[in-house]
Parts: structure tokens; C-alpha cells; sequence
């Protein structure tokens, strides 16, 4: 078994009493496909391998893996607030999680979160002053329904403010990798329009462009989003790709609680 490699956000990493991470694909006992890290129940991997690779992974985080919060997610734009009677929930298996969600934000100590990612782009919105943090699973359809806006909306129900929150958007399909059809380019350019890049025969999509785009008109400030440019397909050993895998893949993550 490989030893665990784990990336932060270098602007998060610097507030107190956060703790965040994005997984890769080194550091697991999964094989095949699923080599070796996989966290998603609901890939066709073997549901004990991926228990004991979140389980590896808590450890290293500093967490108790059976308290982990996930969701059922279905590139929609759901967003749910994550209460202490939730924890658990979809820890240890696919059924328990949080059905039809892609967004969850969390307020309270000690309730650590996941979403799970493999070409689409994973988001964290923290608020250091209200002490909140948001996971957000978004491609392209979260993404053009404005799931990181949506988000920012309800942390303001929560008392924050949009200029106090930082963002991090992990690694995610580069444009180069990210080929769409002529639809989606046409919701794209609703929102972002230097988001879209036309080559032939099809439209490519920025989907880091396209967030970050979201993420200021909701009022977050530009110098407060970091991106990581790391594209999974393009670095296939130590990210899962769905794309470059065709369809069958694991699922890497980005986890976070407040200690």
C-alpha cells in the first residue's frame, strides 16, 4: 500500500481550528479501476475496501471515520445544512447518505463532511468569522444551475456575509480536457461567457472559469477564491477521472470539519 498523499488549500490552511483536505488516488487498499483510494460506495468497488479507505483517511485527518457526513450526489443544485443528529450519515455505506444533495454546510464542531469528486470540480466556502463551511459538488450542470452561488445564498441565511467568505476549487477537468455540446456552451454563456471556448468540432468548457464567475457575482471577493489548476485527466495516476477512465473510476474527496 502506497503511503497517503492528501493537497490543502494554501489560503485555508491558514485558519485556526479548520481542517480540509483533498484525497488522491495514493494510499488505499482498493485495486484495479479502483486503485487505490477510492471513497465512493457507489462505483462497483468492493463496499469493505472503500470503508477501510475512508477509515485511512480519517486517521490521517484526525477524525472518527464512523462520524462522517456524505451525499447521495446527482449533479444537482440541493444544498442542505448539516445538523449534529445527521452525523453518520452515509459513513459507512451508499443508502445512508443524504439523498439528492451536492452541497452541504456545516456549523457545528466536530461534524466532519465529504464530497466526492472524479472531473467535476470540488468547492469549500469557508466563513471564518460565523465559523461555517460549505462542500460543493459541481460540473457543468451544478455549475449552470449556480450551485456556488446558491450555496453563498444560504450561509447568508446562516449570518454570513459574501465578502468574508474564502473559496477553494479543487482539482477538475481543464478546459482541453472538457468537451460539451452546443446546449450546454448556450446555458454556459448565460453566466460566463469567456468560460466557453469553441474549437472544432465542439465547445470546450473553463468549468474553473465558469465557478469562479458564480462565485464573485454572489459577492465573494476575487482575491479570496484560490484554484487549484490541477486537471484529474490530465494527471490520471494520482486523481480518478471518469473521462479518462471511461466511466469506470473511483472517487477521490475533499473533507473538512472545524476542530
Amino acid at each position: 500500500m502506497t503511503q497517503i498523499q492528501t493537497l490543502k488549500f494554501a489560503s485555508l490552511d491558514k485558519i485556526p481550528n479548520l481542517h480540509h483536505a483533498i484525497s488522491t488516488r495514493a494510499g488505499g487498499v482498493s485495486i484495479g479501476e479502483y486503485s487505490s483510494l477510492n471513497l465512493g460506495f457507489h462505483v462497483g468497488d468492493e463496499p469493505e475496501n472503500v470503508r477501510e479507505n475512508r477509515r485511512i483517511l480519517a486517521t490521517h485527518l484526525g477524525f472518527d471515520s464512523s462520524s462522517l457526513v456524505a451525499a447521495q450526489q446527482t449533479h444537482s443544485a440541493n444544498i442542505e445544512t448539516v445538523e449534529l443528529q445527521m452525523r453518520g450519515c452515509g459513513a459507512g455505506d451508499w443508502d445512508s447518505a443524504l439523498p439528492q444533495t451536492d452541497g452541504l454546510i456545516i456549523a457545528e464542531k466536530n461534524l466532519p463532511a465529504m464530497i466526492l469528486v472524479a472531473d467535476c470540480a470540488p468547492l469549500i466556502l469557508v466563513d471564518e468569522r460565523r465559523k461555517i463551511f460549505a462542500l460543493v459538488h459541481a460540473g457543468w450542470r451544478g455549475a449552470v444551475a449556480r450551485i456556488a452561488s446558491r450555496t453563498i445564498e444560504e450561509m447568508k441565511n446562516l449570518g454570513s456575509r459574501a465578502e468574508d467568505i474564502q473559496a477553494g476549487i479543487g482539482p477538475h477537468l481543464c478546459a482541453g480536457c472538457f468537451e460539451i455540446g452546443e446546449e450546454v456552451a448556450q446555458a454556459v454563456k448565460k453566466i460566463a461567457p469567456q468560460s466557453v471556448i469553441h474549437q472544432e468540432p465542439k465547445p470546450h468548457l473553463a468549468l474553473g472559469k465558469l465557478l469562479r464567475a458564480d462565485l464573485q457575482n454572489a459577492g465573494v471577493l476575487t482575491q479570496n477564491i484560490e484554484t487549484m489548476k490541477r486537471c484529474p485527466r490530465c494527471e490520471n495516476q494520482l486523481f480518478f477521472s471518469h473521462r479518462g477512465q471511461n466511466g469506470v473510476a473511483g472517487r477521490f474527496g475533499l473533507v473538512a470539519f472545524w476542530e
